[in-house]
């Protein structure tokens, strides 16, 4: 699984999972393949995150994981 952290795109101000895999790049690309220039990311993970992203990152969990029973309780 992709070790993935949740930063802050200055393009969209949302906040979208990173991948590490683009570290060594001049941009990092977003698990939605969201792409931004690093001096546009900001480190942190305050605010509105991407649906998208969430969906992905969800589906890489499940993969992982199992799907599980959900219930509401």
């Amino acid at each position: 699984m992709v070790d993935v952290q949740w930063w802050l795109s200055g393009y969209d101000n949302r906040v979208h999972a990173f991948g590490n895999e683009e570290a060594d790049r001049d941009f990092g690309e977003a698990l939605c393949e969201h792409s931004v220039p690093n001096s546009k990311i900001t480190c942190t993970d305050l605010g509105q995150r991407c649906v998208a992203c969430l969906l992905i990152f969800g589906d890489m969990l499940a993969d992982v994981h199992g799907e599980g029973v959900w219930r509401a309780s």
